[in-house]
């Protein structure tokens, strides 16, 4: 069973999602930077020593989300960047299951 406080910070994390959602899709300046900035992210087949540099991308990302959004924003984790930018800027989605995929015909 989950503790209210977990559920609540759930929802706060959902909410700062949709919001970072609405922030990209209203602002074309905002969706640009911010793949601008995921680029500089290394990706998870990059070789080893880049720890620093990710955590200064990360940094300078998340502030910029804070301060699109008006402050409150706890921040992308390592994972959700990861995730931000195989599809935003490696333009990678999960399409195993798509309907378009001649391979899914039975």
């Amino acid at each position: 069973m989950q503790s209210v406080s977990s559920s609540h910070s759930d929802a706060d994390s959902h909410n700062q999602l949709r919001a970072l959602y609405r922030s990209l899709l209203e602002s074309e300046d905002h969706f640009h930077e911010f793949k601008q900035l995921l680029a500089l992210y290394p990706s998870a087949t990059s070789s080893g020593g880049e720890e620093a540099e990710a955590a200064a991308v990360r940094e300078q990302l998340n502030e910029r989300i804070r301060q699109w959004l008006g402050g409150s924003f706890e921040g992308l984790s390592s994972m959700q960047l990861l995730l931000w930018r195989s599809i935003v800027v490696e333009e990678r989605f999960n399409v195993a299951l798509s309907p378009w995929k001649e391979t899914n015909c039975y």
